[in-house]
């Protein structure tokens, strides 16, 4: 249900006429004013050190939803879904430099998702020919620095769930993302306003759908499954959003896509097919 529900961000944000920045404010900040009677029910009062952990996880999921977003408008909505979906490997990288053994399988699922991750940046590249502005590959590093900060966030998460409930260290973390983006939108100039009425029942659908029933969820599993197992339910996302792009917009994904996501997906899938990596 989370990930179908993640899934309809790209179609959505199709249908939004508001700037990256904007539509992550929104939805933050949406996110936080629901689960905040919940939160405050809950009688948890986090420590100090709690809330330095707070603050970071709202950091990071305010740099995911602003780069993200950023790449669906600057490449394919197939090449960004998918890079935003290497999470997994980065929760993998930080576990290893933090001295938790890394198999050999999980180092050559990597190194085969990487290999695909160069497919797809390489053929949007070049498929702007000769008049190349690097448009579409600054679309997919935008991504990548999202499934970068993805994995910052689910592993920050998984931490905090241990400590607080999942209405509790939603609303903060949101709250926090959603002060962090509202103060970068009005250094950039960006409005957060005057948009028409298709937009705000869009930005609302994103609130109801992406966030609460997409990434409260997952955050509410963080505690059950860890964030391995979370992460890689992302993998699911690209094929979600493919299909629901595909009977909305019927969009065609160009080839670099159909070459470099299935190497992707594989090389993730490897880590799946060895069973539970957070242990």
């Amino acid at each position: 249900m989370a990930i179908l529900a993640i899934s309809s961000s790209a179609v959505l944000v199709s249908w939004i006429g508001a700037s990256a920045l904007a539509l992550s404010f929104w939805r933050t900040w949406g996110g936080a004013v629901l689960l905040a009677p919940a939160a405050w029910a809950s009688g948890e009062r986090p420590s100090r050190s709690t809330w330095v952990l707070l603050l970071a996880s709202g950091g990071a999921l305010a740099i995911h939803f602003s780069t993200w977003l950023a790449s669906l408008r600057m490449t394919s909505v197939a090449a960004s879904v998918t890079l935003v979906s290497t999470a997994p490997a980065f929760v993998a990288v930080y576990r290893h430099l933090t001295g938790i053994r890394v198999p050999p399988r999980q180092w050559m699922a990597i190194g085969l998702a990487l290999i695909g991750v160069v497919v797809i940046t390489a053929g949007d590249a070049g498929a702007v020919g000769d008049s190349f502005d690097g448009e579409a590959l600054r679309g997919d590093g935008w991504a990548l620095v999202g499934g970068v900060a993805m994995a910052a966030y689910l592993l920050l998460g998984e931490r905090l769930r241990q400590e607080l409930s999942t209405p509790a260290y939603a609303a903060r973390t949101y709250g926090v993302a959603a002060g962090a983006l509202l103060i970068t939108a009005l250094a950039s100039g960006v409005d957060l306003v005057g948009y028409d009425g298709r937009t705000w029942l869009a930005i609302g659908a994103m609130v109801v759908g992406p966030q609460l029933a997409g990434h409260t969820v997952l955050n509410h599993l963080l505690a059950r499954v860890g964030s391995v197992t979370v992460s890689l339910s992302l993998l699911a996302e690209p094929v979600g959003a493919a299909l629901l792009t595909g009977l909305v917009f019927a969009e065609v994904p160009p080839l670099a896509v159909w070459l470099g996501a299935p190497l992707v997906l594989a090389g993730l899938a490897l880590v799946i097919s060895q069973g539970r990596g957070d242990t």
